[in-house]
């Protein structure tokens, strides 16, 4: 077949395929040159879900006779001149391809005027066909209008959506525009009906509560972070406050409204822990940084970024992530019916280290397997030694004590006194709260502390488990987990599908402390366990480890990940249990190791850690307020 060059109307329709996808592509582009000509207003009005009519208007610079003329030719931008130019774009609709792109498969009217023009200038195109020009009284700015979009390229027609679906993507793109840029007037209406008018704002916080409500607003959390060329400005949603999906997840770069998968990622394992399962953390992630580091062309209509260190940037978000929610205290709070609530005080210390108790080499521990989970004996001792309880407060609990057989008989009326009394003033190292002090203990399961005015419960089996696993990540990273010997091996008959799953994981096993081997038929032999894992559990943690691996074992998830399960799994297993009773001491304790924990505030589960009241919801519901 002959070589030939399109056409203008057809090669002019092709580039739209790339920049005018749908209605809302529409609407992107020219909301993007309207800011882009420093409109401190822009009004969007729609009608039939932009099928019928898409008209954006402003209050910008304008544009006179010529430079409305040579906008509607393919290529023709006042952004750029040069290709160094690119390195360090700031400006949104630089391409030069979406009034052609849009004029070509549309009834599309450009009315515009500069500010010291006494008339303004109409052009009218339709379906690529340029009529001719007209002056024309209006406003200053530029004002223009696509109608029947699509109407001469049926076969695009009849892909779009219904109107309801087509209006969605044209109210995000409004709202992602008025988020980032909250110094400027958005008004948005569909079929003569608002749906958006926020006026200009002098911070992200406002507009966001114009856009969302008092309620949305007031439940982020706030911070700004700094990285070498990268500065992030955060909204984070507090715990309680968490969404069904990732709709309210949204990343600006450079004012810009993006996709990124490393973006997505980093807050993902930032917030891994921190967001129970099946919930998603509402976060407004608004970064700046030169355009030397990320290249912004790499997408026809530019929602797409590369970044020049993806690795880098990657680790650093997560970092800086972690930091702004450490300094704002991740803590569930009960507010009061009024919705009275008080932010938490400043900030704690950025570098948490987690305490390694244990020595340089692996202690190995010869256990038997008949004794309770405080019976441990040293290698190469007898079994006729009597074994010695061990001091570990996170995974030992002492048993509470038998009542006193000369005391005497308690009075209906009176009040049941504590296991263990606590002394008045024990002091508690809760993060950084001053004053804080231990009160009791709730059903063996809470640990309650009192600190101003402040009451924080605290869950000590997750506290625990948030402990151990961090002591374990940290053992994995130096001389491993310590081990402890069985001096008789435990046995555990597995189904074909664990037996597989040990198979591909037994080094994962060996990591753990665990010492196992297949031992014939479906018998899996168990030699030597992780030091703080109750003798007693050894069964169920094998399998129920065998089991989550396995279920977890999909081409995409990667060695790093089963481990880390793993590890979650076997600190669940390790920590002490709710209904376990604890001492005074071993209490303290396992908050002051809780407060050096890098992420103190929920389990590797995601469940909380520790819940705040405030003394004005106690007496609001004692009717003093």
């Amino acid at each position: 077949m002959p070589i030939r060059i399109l056409p203008p109307d057809i090669s002019n329709k092709i580039a739209a395929g790339e920049v005018v996808e749908r209605p809302a592509s529409v609407v992107k582009e020219l909301v993007e040159n309207a800011i882009d000509a420093g409109s401190t207003k822009i009004s969007v009005e729609i009608r039939a879900g932009g099928k019928r009519l898409i008209s954006v208007s402003d209050n910008g610079d304008g544009m006179n006779r010529e430079d409305a003329l040579i906008a509607i030719e393919r290529h023709a931008t006042s952004k750029i001149s040069a290709v160094e130019d690119l390195e360090t774009i700031q400006t949104f609709g630089f391409r030069g391809e979406a009034l052609p792109s849009i004029a070509s498969v549309s009834q599309f009217e450009l009315l515009t005027r500069t500010p010291d023009a006494m008339e303004g200038t109409k052009i009218t195109v339709e379906g690529g066909v340029v009529r001719p020009v007209q002056a024309s009284g209006c406003s200053p700015g530029t004002h223009i209008t696509a109608n029947n979009l699509f109407y001469n390229v049926p076969a695009r027609l009849k892909f779009l959506k219904s109107d309801a679906t087509e209006l969605n993507h044209i109210t995000n793109q409004v709202m992602w525009a008025a988020l980032a840029n909250p110094q400027t007037q958005f008004a948005l209406s569909h079929n003569n009906r608002s749906l958006i008018d926020v006026r200009a704002c002098e911070s992200y916080i406002e507009r966001i509560r114009l856009l969302y409500g008092k309620e949305f607003a007031e439940n982020l959390i706030e911070f700004d972070a700094d990285l070498p060329n990268l500065h992030l400005h955060c909204f984070i949603g507090k715990p309680d406050f968490t969404k069904a999906n990732r709709n309210y997840q949204l990343f600006f770069l450079n004012r810009r409204p993006i996709r990124s998968k490393v973006l997505g990622a980093a807050l993902n394992e930032a917030m891994r822990s921190m967001v129970p399962k099946d919930r998603y953390v509402v976060a407004f992630l608004f970064l700046t940084m030169s355009g030397q580091h990320v290249d912004v062309n790499v997408h026809p209509a530019k929602i797409e970024v590369r970044f020049q260190n993806e690795r880098s940037l990657y680790s650093g978000v997560v970092r800086l992530l972690h930091s702004g929610i450490y300094k704002n205290k991740y803590i569930p709070k009960m507010a009061t019916p009024e919705g009275e609530t008080e932010s938490a005080e400043d900030s704690i210390p950025e570098d948490r280290n987690i305490r390694t108790t244990f020595p340089s080499q692996r202690p190995r521990i010869e256990v038997d397997t008949s004794a309770t989970r405080s019976s441990i004996f040293p290698t190469g001792r007898s079994e006729s030694i009597q074994p010695a309880p061990t001091t570990d407060p996170i995974t030992t609990p002492l048993q509470p004590e038998e009542p006193d057989p000369q005391g005497e008989p308690l009075q209906v009326e009176s009040v049941q006194r504590p296991q263990h009394p606590i002394p008045e003033g024990t002091e508690l190292q809760l993060l950084d709260f001053e004053g804080v002090q231990l009160k009791t203990n709730l059903f063996n399961t809470y640990i309650v502390a009192e600190g101003g005015d402040r009451v924080f419960l605290i869950d000590q089996h997750v506290a625990a488990e948030r402990v151990l696993y961090e002591r374990f990540v940290e053992q994995l990273k130096t001389d491993g987990i310590p081990v402890q010997g069985l001096l008789l091996p435990v046995t555990i008959e597995a189904t074909p599908q664990q037996l597989t799953t040990f198979d591909a994981h037994n080094e994962i096993f060996e990591k753990l402390g665990f010492d196992a081997e297949r031992f014939g038929g479906r018998t899996i032999l168990v030699r030597s366990i992780p030091a703080t894992l109750p003798t007693g559990l050894v069964n169920a943690t094998v399998t129920d480890l065998l089991d989550g691996i396995g279920n977890a074992t999909t081409p995409t998830i990667e060695h790093l990940e089963v481990q880390d399960k793993a590890l979650i799994m076997l600190a669940c297993k390790s920590a002490v249990k709710a209904g376990d009773a604890l001492t005074m001491e071993e209490m303290v304790n396992l908050v002051k190791e809780l407060s050096q924990a890098k992420l103190p505030f929920n389990c590797p589960h995601a469940r909380p850690i520790i819940v705040e009241m405030h003394r004005n919801e106690l007496e609001s519901r004692f009717k003093r307020r």
